[in-house]
């Protein structure tokens, strides 16, 4: 392991005969030293959240010594651990700049150890860009990450960390989890794939990923910087969505279903979408695990040429006799009224297409028949599933017919 000096900034004092009679005679405190250690590694979370691990060595003589970790003002500094190597933390002192004081029990040179959290440290989102062949999806990632942590981070191992959209902010997980907890078992996870992380009750932290960037990174202060993240080669699944109640004459909406066979899953964020290596539009891509489908919505389209029209309309009347109380009789006025529509559908592409298409009839609409009968249905959706072959011309029919009754004043 490559050695990293810690970073002596002021030694305050060497009292080797003049320790403080409160001290009892237990031990001289050696030195008191100020010192300020590199970043080694910096996990980003979804709310600006960050965990940051600073690392270094520098040789100590047995006893007591007394240390000012030097911290950046914006620390929780609930969430600080700091551990030195042969060494017993006896007392904390805990200001802006908390002063630690160790009992090094051997000689030589000491590891340092520091960990914390702080809110508002950086931020970072993935940048999408998505070429779209016939039969597949080319999609390309960018980690771009935004330094506020207060100082330029030089060579660091960068972990981000990602996870399906959260009803409730981290903030209230951190506190579930403990910070200290949360930091360090952070810091237990060294490679690039999905590590939950430690949950609390609810559950909720189970479903967040970390990704830890290959080899060491550079992030200049206050500046946005992207890094490769992935590139993949989806299949991918076309089908296109006509709401015929709402959009008559469509358009219709086409959607393609790209498949994720990463071990990771991709983050939720905006894509720029290229067809024939040509810009079409920006389109968002949605949390997707591995192995499931991402359904990217590509907006209107023209493969498809739609028209949902009345075929039909009949309304027929009779009076009926109804019994009441007694010998009494009442006449009753039956209205039925039949609709009948028809949905064409017409494919304008050289190659097999999938139509999801939906309609809605009134609640007391009941159906009669409707050919091809409806995939599903509800009290009110009528929802079709259609395999069409290139250029393939269609049509559902389906009719429904709403009975009215109504008493007649007058009866018997």
């Amino acid at each position: 392991m490559k050695k990293i000096p810690a970073i002596l900034v002021l030694i305050l004092a060497i009292a080797s005969a003049s320790a403080s009679a409160s001290d009892g005679g237990s031990g001289k405190v050696e030195a008191i030293t100020i010192i300020s250690l590199p970043v080694d590694s910096v996990t980003i979370y979804p709310d600006g959240l960050a965990t940051v691990k600073r690392t270094g060595e520098m040789e100590m003589t047995e006893g007591v010594h007394q240390l000012v970790v030097d911290l950046p003002t914006s620390v929780d500094m609930d969430s600080v651990r700091f551990s030195v190597t042969n060494a017993s933390v006896e007392k904390v002192v805990r200001h802006d700049n908390p002063e630690y004081t160790l009992n090094v029990s051997s000689p030589g040179a000491q590891r340092f150890d520091l960990f914390y959290l702080m809110p508002r440290a950086g931020s970072w989102r993935p940048s999408y860009s998505v070429h779209i062949e016939d039969e597949t999806v080319l999609v390309s990632a960018q980690a771009v990450v935004t330094n506020s942590f207060g100082e330029d981070l030089e060579a660091i191992r960068l972990k981000l960390v990602s996870g399906p959209p959260q009803a409730a902010p981290m903030e209230k997980f951190m506190a579930a989890v403990g910070y200290a907890d949360y930091a360090l078992a952070e810091e237990a996870v060294t490679a690039r794939a999905p590590a939950p992380a430690p949950a609390p009750a609810t559950g909720e932290l189970e479903t967040l990923y970390i990704y830890e960037l290959a080899g060491r990174k550079d992030l200049e202060m206050n500046k946005e910087v992207g890094f490769p993240f992935f590139e993949e080669t989806a299949p991918i699944m076309r089908s296109y969505v006509w709401n015929a109640y709402i959009n008559n004459e469509g358009p219709v909406t086409e959607l393609i279903k790209a498949n994720n066979t990463m071990k990771d899953p991709w983050p939720a964020g905006q894509a720029l979408l290229y067809r024939n290596d040509e810009y079409v539009s920006m389109v968002k891509i949605p949390f997707t695990p591995p192995g499931t489908e991402a359904e990217i919505d590509l907006g209107s389209s023209s493969d498809l040429k739609v028209e949902r029209k009345l075929a039909n309309y009949t309304t027929s009347e009779e009076i009926v006799i109804v019994p009441g109380a007694g010998n009494a009789t009442s006449p009753m006025k039956v209205t039925t009224e039949t609709w009948t529509y028809e949905l064409s559908i017409k494919g304008n592409v050289d190659r097999n297409a999938t139509a999801e298409v939906y309609d809605t009839k009134p609640l007391r609409g009941e159906m009669i028949s409707a050919e091809p009968k409806p995939t599903e249905t509800t009290a009110t959706a009528l929802k079709w599933v259609l395999e069409l072959q290139p250029r393939e011309e269609t049509k559902i029919e389906y009719t429904y017919r709403i009975v009215t009754r109504e008493v007649v004043a007058g009866g018997k």
